[in-house]
């Protein structure tokens, strides 16, 4: 008895090396167009108000490309993905209007911004599809200190009216706080990481507040007050964190403390009674 010849098989597609290398190359694609846009800020035909337009611009083209490169998985990607682009939007429009930034060193800052475009978003990619390693953390959690340092930076440095500037401070604290929340370690949920991150963001504000109003007797520098801040929030953040996974050990206290020290002793070093 004669079988029936077999079927060639079809080749399924599948989540292979070429289809992450090709994703990748997409990513890359929208980091040098990120780039691109990003040198306009530096133009002088642009006044303050039609940089800050341009920034936002800036966030609505990332969006899509990053939303096209993280779906697919089985979460759809929220907006704590899309929060690094706008704080480095913030900082990079803030740095456009600093008078002593030289083009060479905003150049080299929009590549840095570029890169770390790409970085963020291929670690999203990577966390969203459970294949997250160790190190990852560690790099996504040093991206978010430098871009939200840089944005504390330019706020306090280009004095906006003081209501407007604790808003920015808040924005700041509040996105940085729930990216942290939802992204970075254990994943919380958002109305949780939501209230916390407005919590975080309430103390670094207060204490914004509290500097600004004792102007009188403190004399606090620019890169000073951003340090300060960056100290408040990496702090509160980092007790949230520890309490919602119940991670306290002695390095942990240790190391919190040392930030509350020198948080302290910044404060203090610029008392100035005889002012």
């Amino acid at each position: 008895m004669k079988l029936p010849p077999m079927l060639a098989e079809k080749a399924v597609p599948t989540d292979s090396a070429d289809r992450a290398e090709r994703d990748r190359s997409f990513l890359i694609f929208a980091g040098i167009v990120l780039v691109a846009i990003s040198l306009g800020f530096k133009s002088e035909l642009l006044n303050p108000g039609q940089v800050w337009a341009l920034a936002l611009g800036l966030v609505l083209i990332a969006a899509p490309a990053l939303l096209g490169y993280l779906r697919g998985a089985e979460e759809f990607p929220r907006i704590e993905h899309y929060i690094p682009v706008a704080l480095g939007a913030i900082t990079l429009a803030g740095l456009s209007l600093f008078p002593d930034v030289q083009l060479w060193k905003y150049a080299a800052l929009t590549v840095l911004f570029g890169a770390g475009f790409v970085i963020a978003g291929r670690l999203d990619y990577l966390r969203l599809r459970a294949q997250e390693k160790r190190g990852h953390i560690v790099l996504q959690e040093l991206m978010l200190v430098v871009v939200v340092f840089g944005a504390y930076l330019v706020v306090v440095t280009l004095h906006f009216n003081p209501i407007l500037q604790l808003l920015w401070i808040f924005t700041i604290s509040f996105l940085a706080s729930y990216r942290s929340f939802r992204v970075n370690g254990t994943t919380i949920a958002p109305r949780r990481a939501f209230i916390f991150a407005l919590f975080v963001g309430q103390v670094v504000t207060f204490l914004a507040w509290a500097i600004t109003a004792l102007s009188l007797y403190l004399v606090v520098y620019e890169g000073t007050f951003a340090v300060m801040l960056l100290f408040a929030w990496y702090i509160n953040r980092g007790l949230v964190r520890h309490t919602v996974e119940d991670s306290f050990t002695r390095n942990v206290v240790l190391e919190y403390g040392a930030f509350a020290i020198v948080l302290i002793y910044l404060f203090v070093a610029s008392y100035q009674p005889s002012r």
